[in-house]
Formats: structure tokens, sequence, C-alpha cells
């Protein structure tokens, strides 16, 4: 939408910013900017990119963002993050994994993306992403598959095996015929997959990002390291109090990244934090600072008359 590209052309601010982007590694600081003034400045500044990963404060903000972003034409994905203490209980589990899910494969696609994400969605481990391509597999009209290993495969993905298949995920054999959902040539994983049950290291949503040509947005700094700290700590409260009454195997390893390493891997990394003062913040590094003045326009409420008016 060069409607709301353009204009931002104008400004000397953005200009160098974009230049900067193009040339180095780093996370440039816009201050002066708020609400959806940041995915205007997001959208703008990520034309041209093949993958653009946006982290916040929450998950009201998160999917605020999403709708935003939506709206100006890209496909965009909601990842939510685990809930680190009730994630496998919650009544809408299966809702937020598919939606997890649909996010990862389509990195793991190669397609282009925008993924948007709270901090703590980029604190759990995943199974890197070189381990997920090797359990995807592509079934041709002419492919003679044999069941048994079919059935194991796809257990192994992730897939869940039901008499009768109605949701994602879920898969049921009769005979000689194997029905899934969803029934397409390339088969990715259904589920997450653990780490330690694949005998391999962890790595942070992060890394799915780092293998393209991307960009990563963080919305108020501050807020960010506030949040990531309070899930860390509520995290490392129960793993100790569990620890303490017997529920977890004392060799076990801490399912977490911490807040200051997720921080660290971003300050790495190509692209912009936005907010509307300067961040107090000292713990990461900044490759340039620009300040914005900017304003909000009032809302007309569908009276269209007094818009064409304001902008005469």
């Amino acid at each position: 939408m060069d409607t709301f590209y353009e204009p931002l052309r104008e400004l000397q601010a953005f200009e160098e910013a974009e230049d900067q982007l193009g040339k180095k590694r780093g996370i440039l600081l816009f201050t002066g900017c708020v609400e959806s003034q940041k995915t205007h400045l997001m959208y703008s500044l990520g034309r041209g990119w093949q993958v653009k990963l946006i982290l916040t404060y929450n998950e009201r903000k998160a999917k605020e963002i999403h709708e935003e972003y939506q709206a100006l034409g890209e496909e965009v994905f909601y990842y939510p993050a685990k809930d680190f203490l009730f994630f496998h209980a919650d009544i809408q589990g299966k809702e937020l994994l598919r939606q997890r899910m649909r996010a990862v494969n389509r990195l793991l696609s190669g397609q282009e993306a925008v993924i948007v994400t709270t901090l703590d969605g980029c604190m759990d481990p995943l199974l890197p992403p070189e381990k997920l391509r090797d359990l995807m597999f592509t079934v041709g009209t002419d492919s003679v598959v044999e069941m048994d290993a079919m059935k194991l495969r796809l257990v192994r993905m992730g897939y869940e095996r039901v008499g009768q298949v109605d949701m994602p995920g879920q898969f049921a054999i009769r005979g000689g015929i194997l029905d899934i959902y969803p029934e397409e040539l390339t088969l990715y994983p259904a589920a997450e997959l653990s780490p330690k049950e694949h005998r391999c290291e962890g790595v942070s949503l992060l890394s799915y990002i780092q293998e393209f040509r991307s960009l990563v947005f963080l919305d108020e700094v501050n807020r960010l390291f506030e949040q990531g700290e309070t899930v860390e700590k509520e995290y490392r409260q129960n793993y100790e109090n569990r620890m303490d009454k017997g529920q977890i195997d004392p060799g076990q390893e801490e399912e977490i990244f911490s807040c200051e390493q997720v921080m660290y891997w971003l300050g790495k990394m190509r692209g912009a934090a936005f907010g509307a003062l300067e961040t107090t913040d000292r713990r990461m590094e900044l490759a340039g600072r620009f300040r914005l003045d900017t304003r909000s326009v009032q809302s007309y409420n569908h009276h269209f008359e007094l818009l064409v008016k304001d902008l005469k």
C-alpha cells in the first residue's frame, strides 16, 4: 500500500533508518510514536523483507497489532506465547497450539510472513527447524505408502490417531485408507515436538526467523523487559515449588530461555524498537536513535464529510 509508505519517505529520519537497516545489523530506536503509528512504521520499514517478527508486551496488544497489520494487506500470523504454568491444562490449549503451528509451518514453507507475538513467545525451547524439516514429507498421487511406517511417522509429527477425523492434527486408518486432516500433499508437523525426546538442544523462535532475510520490531523495550522478567520469575518460582514437592526429577533442565538471553539475541538481529519515550534500560545496545514528531488524528466516527473538510 503506497498510500501508507510514500508520505514517510519525505521524513529524513525514515530514509536514514531504512538505509541503515539495509546495511548492517542492530536495533534502531524510534521515539515519539504511539499506538497504530508504530504499526504504520513497521509496515513501511518492513517492505521488501521476507519475514517480519513483531514483539510486544502483552497478549491484548499483540492481538491489536495483528488486526492492524491484517488491514494493510499482508499475510500475518498471531503466535500466542505458551503459558509456562498452565499451557497443557488450558481449555483453549489446542487452538493456541494450532495458531502457533500455523506460524511455524509458514516459516518452514519459506514463504513471506509477518509473525506477531509477545516476548515470552521467544522464551520456550522449540525443536530446531532442521529437525522439523526432516520430519516433513510430500505424498504424490502415484506414491506407494507403507501404512505402519506412515502411522509411526505421523505420530512422531504430533498427529493424533482417532476413529474419525473432525479437526486439524488428526488422522485415522481404516483398512488400507488413510484419512488425514489437513489433506495436503506436503505434510507439516501438527504439534510442537520436544527437543529432549528428539535428543537435541532446543532453540528459540528467533532461530526460525534468522534463517530468512528478516527484521524484528520491538514495541516498548522497557515493557518488554518487564514482561519477560515477570514470566521468568513466575516460572522459576513454580519450578522450585514443584522440585520441593518431588514433582520434577532433580536432573530435569528448566524449559525456558531467560529474558536477558532473548533480549541479547534480539540485539544482534536487524530491526527497530518503537516507543513514545526514550528507553531507560541500557541492557540492550542500540545501533541508532531517531526522534519522530507525530500526533494522533481525531476519530471521525463515519462522518466522511468532516474528513474531507480537514483534508482540504
